[in-house]
């Protein structure tokens, strides 16, 4: 099933039973939780619909910079990790263990500007293409904005006796696949501008880089989210 269909079929089921929650929830309980993991850092609030069903909306947010190699070409790289969850967690047993399921805006991205090689190059799908023809390359990677969550966890703040605890969550993000999109940076005085054709030619090199980029970025498909959080319950 792609990415898409999972979204599909699990939003109205999430729909379905936060209403069902909602309408059937007397004295819902109520606590804020912060957070840091994969996802970076965050804040969570859980409702406690029953025994057996909360509720989160939670926002997460880190951002980092390396250099790293992709597709034969060195890139200083900017990864932006922006996300906001509506989660659902099922308490089988009444106790921490929980199955979580729900919905992600994904606003994760990477942005890069190209390095050239010692040679003075870029090796563009193959071919060395020196600086004073293209003077580097600027990279754009995201990917699907509203994508389906499923986890399990350990942490049920809203039927605690205690104030206060910790909470740990595993699961993964389907964010399909990756989009890459380069713009190449040409100098003044590239025979790019003048010669007949040299810039179409550049435009299939730059295209069969974007796929050489994305098979690269195939990886990232899938999202692992492992999140630590320390819960107040109001």
């Amino acid at each position: 099933m792609s990415t898409h269909g999972l979204a599909r079929t699990i939003r109205p089921l999430f729909v379905l039973a936060a209403l069902t929650a909602v309408s059937t929830s007397a004295e819902a309980q109520v606590a804020l939780t912060g957070k840091a993991g994969t996802l970076g850092l965050g804040a969570e609030l859980t409702v406690g619909f029953s025994p057996q069903l909360d509720g989160r909306l939670g926002a997460n947010a880190f951002s980092y910079s390396q250099r790293r190699e992709a597709s034969r070409i060195e890139y200083d790289a900017d990864a932006r990790l922006r996300t906001a969850t509506a989660l659902l967690d099922w308490f089988p047993g009444g106790r921490s263990f929980h199955l979580t399921g729900g919905l992600v805006w994904n606003g994760n991205r990477v942005e890069g500007r190209s390095i050239p090689s010692a040679a003075g190059t870029y090796d563009i799908a193959g071919v060395q293409v020196p600086v004073s023809i293209v003077q580097r390359l600027d990279g754009r990677a995201d990917f699907d904005s509203v994508v389906p969550y499923l986890g399990f966890g350990w942490g049920h703040p809203t039927a605690s006796t205690r104030k206060a605890g910790v909470a740990l969550d595993l699961g993964v993000i389907f964010q399909g696949k990756a989009r890459v999109h380069l713009t190449p940076v040409i100098p003044a005085g590239s025979p790019i501008l003048t010669t007949p054709g040299a810039r179409e030619a550049l435009n299939l090199l730059v295209q069969q880089e974007e796929r050489d980029l994305e098979k690269e970025a195939s990886d990232y498909e899938y999202y692992p989210v492992l999140s630590l959080g320390v819960w107040y319950r109001f």
